[in-house]
């Protein structure tokens, strides 16, 4: 995947689920609630902007 793309996604990634967390915690999305999904897209988020800056780092 593309760095700069990779960053990119993270970060969408870490604001969506702090807005989830924090602005939304009791909206239910399906059978998730806000608060739980938000950590989650937010950890993953946080994973995927480290991998992108390790990458960015050997190259």
């Amino acid at each position: 995947m593309n760095p700069t793309f990779q960053l990119a996604l993270g970060v969408v990634l870490v604001v969506a689920g702090a807005v989830l967390a924090l602005a939304f915690p009791d909206t239910e999305l399906f059978w998730f609630e806000g608060r739980p999904f938000g950590v989650v897209l937010a950890i993953v988020g946080a994973i995927d902007l480290a991998e992108a800056f390790s990458r960015r780092r050997r190259t």
